[in-house]
């Protein structure tokens, strides 16, 4: 089989681009965790730079981790790392990193969005690059951890040193994505796509529509226990059929009751009207709208249940009683 040059795994990464490098974590939050634990268990010398307010610095997983102050990391690292929310990278960045980073250092990021948005000022003499781990903190160090990982995706935006695509390919190797495999993307793609499948999918369209279902039933007088059970609880069923085999796979899975109403009321759903909104979701992104949503911190982005707080209440009993695992 032909080796694919945009998919990355571990004998294609060596760790000795990383080696004898000081790598400076900048955040300790979910992603900041899991990179600064699974670099260490690979040996590696690593840091962590922490905001004087940081909530952080007194956790028991930093015993054994210097932590310094962010400007300090910043001087101190061949490798910088920075893993702090979007909306205050930008801030911390001007503040504490800027005017601090020296020729030849490499800049390491998890999500485009500063750099494609040109958010942050970056000079010349340093090295860009991303390696963006496909799911949160928790799940890339518990892979880790069982000798697995999660894919990623990587991208170079400056190469001043030559290898800093060597580099990327270490780091994401060291977190344990190549086990399974990186991508090779860039950062404008990166950004656009995880925003993009963010929003129409997995925090978006998704548990709208479950929510909506929900909502629908007990409107209807179906009891909540049942109408939790066949719009929420099955839904993992449902994504185990199709998330390693696709969905072909899940329609000749299911019964043919299940698979004509399916395609049926799938097909009655997601229509010209529904892909028009996709359309639109994609054009706020690319055309940095959404971008400005973000940053705006006048507008209101608390979730709000459509459910009533009595349903919702009975729900997160009904939860309890489901996933409580204590019982045999």
């Amino acid at each position: 089989m032909k080796h694919n040059l945009n998919i990355i795994k571990s004998s294609d990464a060596s760790l000795s681009f990383i080696k004898n490098k000081t790598i400076g974590i900048i955040g300790y939050g979910n992603q900041g965790r899991a990179h600064a634990l699974n670099l260490k268990d690979r040996g590696l010398d690593i840091i962590v730079g922490l905001r004087d307010d940081s909530k952080t610095k007194n956790n028991d997983s930093l015993k054994n981790i210097e932590v310094l102050a962010i400007r300090e990391v910043v001087l101190a690292s061949d490798i910088i790392c920075l893993l702090l929310p979007d909306t205050a990278l930008p801030k911390v960045y001007e503040k504490n990193i800027k005017n601090f980073l020296k020729n030849g250092q490499t800049l390491v990021f998890a999500h485009g969005f500063n750099v494609h948005y040109n958010l942050i000022s970056l000079p010349e003499y340093v090295d860009v690059v991303m390696v963006a781990p496909s799911g949160g903190g928790a799940v890339v160090r518990e892979s880790f951890l069982k000798g697995s990982g999660v894919p990623s995706l990587i991208a170079v935006h400056q190469n001043f040193s030559g290898i800093a695509f060597d580099i990327a390919k270490a780091y994401s190797r060291a977190l344990g994505c190549t086990r399974v495999c990186s991508f090779v993307s860039t950062f404008k793609e990166e950004t656009e796509t995880d925003l993009y499948g963010e929003q129409a999918i997995l925090t978006g369209g998704l548990p709208m529509m479950i929510e909506s279902s929900l909502k629908v039933l007990l409107e209807e007088g179906y009891s909540l226990e049942v109408a939790w059970f066949v719009c929420y609880y099955e839904l993992t069923t449902i994504v185990d059929l199709f998330h390693k085999n696709g969905f072909e796979y899940l329609y000749n899975a299911i019964s043919d009751t299940a698979k004509v109403g399916g395609l049926k009321s799938g097909n009655f759903l997601i229509d010209e009207a529904y892909e028009n909104k996709l359309k639109q979701i994609l054009l706020n992104i690319k055309s940095g709208k959404f971008k400005d949503d973000l940053i705006d911190s006048k507008l209101n982005f608390d979730y709000k249940s459509k459910l009533s707080l009595k349903d919702q209440s009975r729900i997160k009993d009904l939860m309890k009683l489901v996933f409580n695992k204590k019982e045999v």
